[in-house]
């Protein structure tokens, strides 16, 4: 069964509730549930390949204007493949400007950026924003 299916339980005056409207659904239509779908779906792996840049940081300016010119992919490193890696709620920006430039409320600011409501380009603009202010 495809979405459009499960979607036709909701009306336009109610808010979506998925786990609700899909056990309804099923009850509804129990062979739903042990149906086998029109394709399977393809688990994937991947393998994080890291390179190294020819930006570095030893100042907030120079910081910022790395954050700036670095591509997306080295903003996902740091910022979110980090908080895997170093097995922190953190990330690899917070943890230099806590530990070496004792910043610690840009820090957490940083932390508090939501990765998940967000593109890789707006986490770099809040990331430009939050540390600028720590400039001033």
């Amino acid at each position: 069964m495809r979405c459009a299916s499960v979607r036709k339980t909701r009306s336009s005056s109610t808010p979506f509730e998925p786990c609700r409207n899909i056990t309804f659904f099923a009850h509804e239509d129990p062979e739903a549930c042990t149906r086998a779908a029109d394709e399977a779906f393809y688990f994937c792996a991947s393998d994080i390949v890291v390179m190294p840049t020819s930006f570095q940081a030893h100042t907030l300016p120079e910081f910022t204007e790395g954050i700036r010119r670095v591509s997306v992919h080295s903003i996902h490193h740091h910022f979110i493949e980090a908080r895997l890696r170093i097995k922190l709620m953190s990330n690899d920006f917070s943890q230099w400007l806590h530990e070496d430039a004792g910043l610690n409320e840009t820090a957490r600011a940083l932390n508090r950026i939501d990765i998940y409501t967000a593109t890789l380009e707006e986490v770099r603009q809040q990331i430009v924003r939050i540390v600028e202010r720590a400039l001033t």
